[in-house]
């Protein structure tokens, strides 16, 4: 069972999972006028799929983040198709992720003429990196499912123990959504940003001002964050992650990623809709977020000035205190912080912190 917790987590390092191909899993929120977030309802745990976001305009729609796959951003557009039958106008994705563009093709044959928006870096990743990395995961996401399958027929965790409720709806969900991920075909091609962001693009008209902003590094080199100053609503994607942070090793910036939630913050939202968790209304968690960070950060960096290796500086980063605030006595979320933020997070500051620009 380690074993495919630690192969689910590599293969989501290069090309999250993400997918209920066959349920609507997922609630819509008014979040103000014309603003509605549509919001997963999956039990945390290793897989995931996003939150997507709809700006309604007098002349169309502006959509923030698809899915992993088709079917379940179809059923994310049928929904938008109860609140208006305007036009999908623009499609925003707030990194690169699969589990944030792989519906965009969705959007393209529902509306011919949709603009999709999405950071410099985005276009870079998808056809090199990002294909590479999705060849990966389609690999060796068939192994997990069976080892997961074959740990909830055994009623055993990871550690041998009999599986708690908790962790029994972790695992169930990980599947329905690593079967729903497998629904995308091999051969699938990425639908390319046609518009590309580095610092700052505004979409005014349709009577709203949507500010679209590259704050820094963190989850990835190509996040976006949108502001709706009028509403004073902030989209963070997977700046903001609840119940646990997700770090990639390798595409994460854990020395940036304190500094640009703090940016963040200075937008003053009201409301901060995450890349996946509930709707927050205020930064309590995001400051939670932002001390994890800072305190990885400087962890880190004292261990590189005393040159220590990223083995030695591993075991001298010290993050029982956060742990305990993330994940409490919860089984599925103290395996998610372990996975997520210990190892990768660590990685990620230390690369960062040795790196040459």
């Amino acid at each position: 069972m380690l074993k495919a917790r630690a192969l689910l987590f590599a293969l989501l390092l290069v090309s999250p999972l993400a997918a209920l191909a066959q349920s609507e899993n997922f609630e819509v929120v008014k979040v103000a006028d014309g603003v509605y977030a549509a919001l997963r309802k999956d039990a945390p745990g290793f897989a995931v799929e996003s939150n997507s976001v709809f700006i309604i305009r007098d002349d169309g729609v502006v959509v923030v983040d698809a899915q992993s796959n088709a079917g379940t951003t179809r059923l994310v557009l049928a929904a938008l198709r109860k609140l208006t039958d305007k036009p999908v106008k623009y499609v925003i994705n707030t990194h690169w992720h699969d589990d944030h563009i792989v519906g965009n093709q969705v959007y393209r044959d529902a509306f011919p003429n949709v603009e999709f928006i999405a950071h410099a870096n985005t276009r870079a990743y998808l056809p090199t990196t990002g294909m590479t990395n999705r060849k990966k995961f389609h690999e060796g996401i068939p192994g997990v499912i069976k080892q997961f399958s074959e740990a909830l027929k055994n009623n055993k965790n990871l550690r041998g123990e009999p599986l708690t409720e908790e962790e029994r709806a972790s695992l169930q969900s990980d599947i329905s959504l690593a079967q729903g991920y497998m629904t995308v075909p091999d051969g699938f091609q990425p639908i390319l940003p046609t518009i590309t962001v580095e610092d700052k693009l505004v979409l005014y008209g349709g009577g709203r001002t949507i500010e679209i902003l590259s704050l820094g590094r963190a989850h990835t080199s190509g996040d976006l964050v949108i502001n709706l100053p009028t509403e004073h609503v902030v989209i963070a994607g997977d700046l903001v992650v609840w119940p646990v942070p997700f770090v990639g090793a390798d595409q994460s910036h854990v020395g940036d990623w304190s500094a640009t939630l703090e940016k963040l913050r200075a937008l003053q939202p009201s409301i901060i809709i995450p890349g996946h968790g509930p709707l927050m209304r205020d930064d309590s968690y995001v400051r939670m977020e932002e001390d994890l960070f800072t305190s990885i950060k400087k962890q880190v960096e004292a261990a590189v000035s005393r040159g220590a290796t990223l083995e030695e500086t591993r075991k001298s980063v010290n993050l029982d205190e956060f742990r305990k605030l993330f994940a409490g006595d919860s089984k599925v979320r103290n395996a998610l912080f372990s996975v997520y933020v210990v190892g990768p997070a660590v990685a990620s500051a230390f690369h960062d912190a040795t790196e040459k620009r």
